[in-house]
């Protein structure tokens, strides 16, 4: 398990940085009826911005919901995102709320919104311009107030659906950009430092970074962003070795 962990009081640490809380403000500002797209490398921390933006809302007290939208067979995307009612499918053997209606009065998070099923894109984006959603196999029609955040991997390698893109656009989506770790070297530190105490936590350990470890942490090019420094910090509690440096 990530040393981020699954719950917003995990990464409110986070908020320190300069940069993260300037990008939090950015999401505070932003009316909560459009929805939020947040582009960054993967691995720069596009999860945890969408806790922390919802943490800051007035809607922290209700739900936080992810949705994979890779998530595959196409039945399951459906489903996580829609829910389904009893026999809409081989496996529906009783009714299944979605993550729009779990996240009613709260937060819906579609990571990487760029890999949803191409047969699903028609129905989220009705959702998204109007708020009502229909479970698979079902005629109700379902008014949820849920905010919506998404994400997606800035320039992904494997193209995605241009058309949608362009239809996420005309909804007048507020982009939000989050700078690889590479920018942002005054910040490592403040990671490294949580993350080292979460692992030294986890493993009842007490371990201390060399003296010059944080100018090695500057200098490397950190291709996989904070999962790489999380992975590298990891490593040196558990008495692995640092990786080479890219």
């Amino acid at each position: 398990m990530s040393a981020l962990g699954a719950t917003t009081d995990s990464v409110v640490a986070l908020l320190k940085t300069a940069t993260i809380l300037d990008l939090v403000a950015i999401g505070q500002r932003a009316d909560p009826g459009v929805p939020l797209l947040i582009r960054g490398e993967a691995g720069v921390g596009k999860d945890i911005l969408a806790r922390l933006i919802h943490a800051a809302s007035t809607r922290r007290l209700s739900s936080f919901i992810k949705v994979n939208c890779g998530a595959r067979p196409v039945e399951r995307c459906e489903a996580d995102l829609f829910g389904h009612e009893k026999g809409a499918a081989p496996l529906a053997t009783r009714r299944r709320l979605g993550g729009f209606e779990f996240a009613n009065h709260g937060t819906i998070y579609l990571d990487r919104i760029e890999a949803v099923p191409r047969a699903l894109v028609p129905r989220l984006l009705h959702v998204l311009r109007t708020g009502q959603v229909s479970r698979a196999g079902g005629q109700e029609i379902i008014r949820v107030d849920s905010r919506v955040i998404a994400s997606t991997v800035e320039n992904p390698q494997a193209g995605g659906d241009d058309d949608f893109r362009q239809d996420l656009q005309r909804l007048n989506v507020i982009e939000i950009c989050i700078p690889p770790l590479r920018r942002r070297t005054q910040e490592i530190p403040l990671f490294a430092s949580y993350f080292l105490e979460a692992f030294n936590r986890r493993y009842g350990r007490n371990v201390q970074f060399p003296s010059d470890v944080m100018t090695t942490f500057r200098a490397r090019a950190w291709p996989r962003n904070l999962l790489e420094l999380e992975e590298t910090v990891h490593r040196l509690v558990t008495g692995g070795v640092m990786a080479p440096a890219h």
